[in-house]
């Protein structure tokens, strides 16, 4: 039985599109992991406008990440079923760098965010020990209160 030039086109289209799909979310991870890691610097140097900017952008390269996963979901599922396990070996490398890519941003977010505690708790020290900022007396503060007043004269 040989299979219709259709489909294999087809399915070549597929897999060219879910290859391209999967390149360009290895290259959001790598801009994501590049993030994160500017992201740990500026916490280290307490650089805040930085470090808020870096935020919004790692929300839009979440995003596209997301949206990313929403166009790959169904083209992987074409893809199984046009190519059986083992008859196709760049996706499945391509996944399997996904997948260490996706591991690494969460070992690098974890720090981060650890990073980011203590430094918060540094200020909240450091915030309180200027609270507690020993204070010159005041010269009113050493005098008797009166305790009578003489209205007689």
């Amino acid at each position: 039985m040989e299979a219709h030039p259709q489909s294999i086109e087809h399915n070549v289209a597929v897999l060219k599109k879910l290859r391209d799909m999967l390149a360009r979310q290895r290259e959001k991870f790598g801009a994501y992991l590049q993030l994160l890691e500017c992201e740990g610097q500026s916490i280290e140097l307490g650089d805040t406008e930085k470090l808020l900017a870096q935020v919004e952008m790692e929300k839009s390269l979440i995003a596209d990440i997301f949206t990313l996963r929403k166009v790959i979901a169904p083209l992987e599922a074409i893809y199984q079923s046009a190519y059986p396990a083992g008859t196709e070996s760049t996706v499945p490398r391509l996944n399997s760098t996904l997948d260490a890519m996706g591991t690494e941003i969460i070992s690098r977010n974890a720090k981060n965010r650890q990073r980011l505690r203590e430094r918060m708790e540094e200020l909240r020290l450091e915030i309180t020990s200027l609270r507690a900022w020993p204070r010159a007396a005041s010269s009113f503060a050493a005098a008797a209160a009166p305790g009578l007043i003489d209205i007689t004269t």
